[in-house]
């Protein structure tokens, strides 16, 4: 690969997805190292149903990063559950989540600006989020409109520069909540709290009406480049992350 790797990200072939107990194994993929003849070939792994959606997208890059995506994903589980890539079955869940139609493993996925990330972990729920750092129009009145009471002071707080970057932080570290417990925009975001401001670690403070409660829950935020914040949520009070950029595979 050409690309530059940062060193919290070391290269990994897919085979590196297997997993221990209470770890989960956190992929970069960046779409830089996905040129047209690779994406070509990861478009043989996928399903007919996942080619006929890649084709619908109308510009390049987003039929890139969805085939990147999902052919890492088949590529990771197969390794992890040592299957080939075209046997995995998924499904949906009540809330549209999707997951192993045999529920073997689990796992999230989320894409932005270039960056793909995706994790796996055993016999635990799991979120991932991603967001590239951009200018966001009207972002106030979506931190108004959508955040926690508390979310909103600590922002508030903040001169614009720092909280333009704790605005993503926060976002991304409720968005990985919501997909772990596979309610995604379901889960109105006022309803529980994740700390905002820099230099506090990551957490869940509050949550209304959600199981399990906030001390129970783990979550990592993650940096995949200069340029993007990311976040990994898991209910569970603690767990390891291993970070690894996909090598992909000749």
């Amino acid at each position: 690969m050409s690309m530059l790797v940062d060193p919290n990200w070391p290269l990994a072939p897919p085979k590196a997805a297997v997993l221990g107990a209470a770890t989960v194994s956190c992929w970069r993929i960046p779409l830089d190292a996905v040129d047209r003849q690779r994406g070509n070939r990861l478009a043989e792994l996928l399903a007919e149903a996942e080619r006929q959606r890649a084709a619908r997208f109308l510009r390049p890059a987003d039929r890139r990063s969805y085939i990147a995506a999902h052919a890492g994903l088949r590529l990771m589980l197969a390794a992890a559950l040592g299957r080939r890539e075209q046997d995995l079955r998924f499904s949906t869940g009540a809330t549209g989540k999707p997951m192993l139609a045999d529920g073997a493993l689990e796992f999230s996925l989320s894409h932005s600006g270039g960056i793909v990330l995706i994790a796996l972990v055993r016999r635990l729920a799991v979120g991932v989020d991603v967001e590239r750092l951009r200018l966001v129009p009207g972002r106030e009145a979506i931190v108004r409109r959508y955040l926690h009471p508390g979310e909103r002071a600590d922002l508030a707080a903040l001169p614009p520069a720092p909280a333009h970057t704790a605005f993503f932080r926060c976002w991304t570290r409720k968005e990985a909540v919501a997909k772990a417990l596979g309610l995604g925009l379901g889960l109105p975001l006022e309803r529980y709290r994740v700390s905002c401001r820099p230099g506090v670690p990551a957490a869940l403070l509050e949550a209304q009406d959600l199981e399990p409660p906030p001390e129970l829950w783990s979550i990592h935020d993650l940096t995949p480049s200069a340029d993007h914040v990311g976040a990994l949520a898991v209910p569970a009070p603690s767990i390891g992350v291993l970070r690894h950029t996909l090598d992909w595979p000749d």
